[in-house]
């Protein structure tokens, strides 16, 4: 990942002056601006992580906003220095990586913009890093504004720009990402990230935000933006009237290259599901038609990696009545010493949608190690063998530490749930729940 953000890095350092020229005086620029003139007032204190040279940063200081801006080029940041000058305009200035934007500023903001970040963390964990390290600076109550490249953004770039690019779904991987309807990342105008626009709403619901709004950046005019520019004031706005009409609809989202989610910090509650909503009570019927069906305990094979190995100290059997699964208890070893513990659960109940079917724990002088993940890759030929290809692994929602075990390993965050008040981890006091599928096949 370091050297996806350098090869970033460099991209935006080469050429400040085109980045900030690029969204001059079109729709996407004109219209986000229409968006955060809905919320942000002038005095309001905004901070614009991933800015670029600062169009947008601009845009707020004129109006009258305290605003800082926070970039990952440093040549983004002296251009926008120089402009602050020519403007006659006070703006603040951070370098650094979005993903740990909390670390290099304390402040709190009514307002926090992300719209570049997005665009080129690859990886779902340096994205999820990058929204928490915003909403940290943010108040609560406090609204935040992200954007996302669209997966179809690359076609309508083609049919602007290269009609003549062979749209053959084995020619490139982002072609055929398109054909197969998956978010891509990978090589494109530089390292960039293009999600499927089906994917934001799941992605953002991980995060304590009361959604206001998804909607596209250019509304519907990107294919034709050339043409639409070319004519009077008059019809320019007529067409940006229309797209602020329908840009909320996803049936028009393909006409935009940007996605934008604005949402609000809650105040108190999590915005958690309930047991009884009706979503929480699909995904548990799911899961319970999963093909986990437990026959027998496996001989089980040599469970090793070279640095820790799991010994089996107990074979728990199924209780049918108690509805309680069958399932492996292991020591975590290293060497001659136990440094935790891991349990793997064989099938499917409804409490382990709020208890997981893998529960680690990790002594607190061995923590830091990444011990707990190591082991929950030792599980994957048990698991395996029992006909399980993915798993739920909960975690508390406030563990910070078990949360990046399972986002290392690649497991989806699939949502936050409160806990039914007949759950035993209910009775001792945990209410919310973070539920992470991880698919081993």
């Amino acid at each position: 990942m370091e050297n996806t953000i350098k090869i970033v890095q460099e991209y935006y350092d080469s050429d400040a002056e085109k980045e900030w020229s690029r969204i001059a005086d079109r729709p996407e620029f004109l219209l986000t601006c229409r968006m955060l003139d809905r919320y942000i007032k002038p005095g309001d204190k905004v901070l614009d992580i991933g800015g670029g040279p600062g169009r947008y940063s601009f845009y707020l200081a004129d109006k009258g906003c305290d605003v800082t801006l926070f970039d990952l080029s440093s040549e983004n940041i002296k251009f926008a220095q120089r402009q602050a000058v020519e403007q006659n305009l006070s703006i603040k200035t951070i370098v650094g990586d979005a993903r740990e934007a909390d670390k290099l500023s304390t402040e709190q903001y009514d307002h926090v913009l992300l719209m570049g970040p997005m665009y080129h963390l690859l990886e779902e964990c340096d994205r999820v890093a990058s929204v928490n390290a915003a909403l940290k600076l943010l108040k609560s109550g406090g609204i935040v504004y992200i954007s996302f490249i669209n997966l179809f953004a690359g076609i309508v770039f083609y049919m602007k720009d290269e009609p003549d690019y062979r749209i053959d779904p084995d020619y490139s991987e982002y072609i055929r990402s398109v054909v197969e309807g998956k978010s891509y990342g990978g090589d494109a105008f530089t390292k960039a990230f293009f999600i499927d626009q089906r994917e934001v709403l799941p992605f953002m619901r991980q995060f304590p935000l009361e959604k206001l709004h998804l909607f596209g950046q250019e509304g519907v005019t990107s294919p034709h933006e050339r043409h639409i520019m070319a004519q009077s004031q008059e019809v320019i706005d007529l067409w940006l009237d229309f797209s602020e009409k329908v840009w909320e609809r996803e049936e028009f989202f393909s006409y935009s290259e940007h996605l934008m989610y604005v949402g609000r910090k809650n105040t108190d509650e999590l915005p958690c599901a309930s047991p009884e909503d009706e979503e929480v009570q699909r995904e548990i019927a799911y899961y319970n038609t999963s093909p986990c069906e437990f026959e027998d305990f496996i001989e089980l094979p040599d469970l090793t990696d070279g640095e820790i190995r799991l010994v089996c100290v107990k074979k728990v059997p199924g209780d049918p009545i108690k509805k309680w699964v069958p399932g492996y208890n292991f020591a975590i070893c290293k060497g001659s010493e136990k440094v935790g513990g891991i349990n793997l659960r064989i099938g499917y109940t409804n409490g382990l949608y709020y208890g997981g079917q893998i529960g680690y724990g990790v002594d607190e002088k061995y923590r830091g190690f990444g011990y707990a993940g190591k082991a929950c890759q030792l599980l994957m030929p048990v698991a395996k063998a029992h006909g399980m290809s993915r798993l739920l692994i909960t975690t508390n929602y406030t563990n910070e530490a078990s949360k990046r075990v399972c986002e290392k390993l690649g497991a989806r965050l699939v949502r936050v749930a409160r806990l039914p008040e007949w759950h035993d981890l209910y009775k001792e006091g945990q209410r919310y729940q973070n539920i992470f599928e991880w698919t081993i096949d």
